[in-house]
């Protein structure tokens, strides 16, 4: 099942959603606006996630 992510980026921290191809939230929360620690966060929560 295919799986989407949003992100609202800021200098300190990044918002994050992910959602499954029927709308439900798979995971809310936050993480350090850092591409490490994003990279993890969604490997581990989001490894289905449908890229354009």
């Amino acid at each position: 099942m295919r799986q989407y992510v949003g992100l609202d980026v800021s200098r300190r921290e990044t918002s994050v959603c992910v959602v499954n191809e029927t709308g439900q939230a798979i995971l809310e929360g936050k993480a350090k606006a850092d591409p490490g620690d994003l990279s993890k966060l969604l490997r581990k929560h989001a490894p289905l996630a449908y890229r354009l």
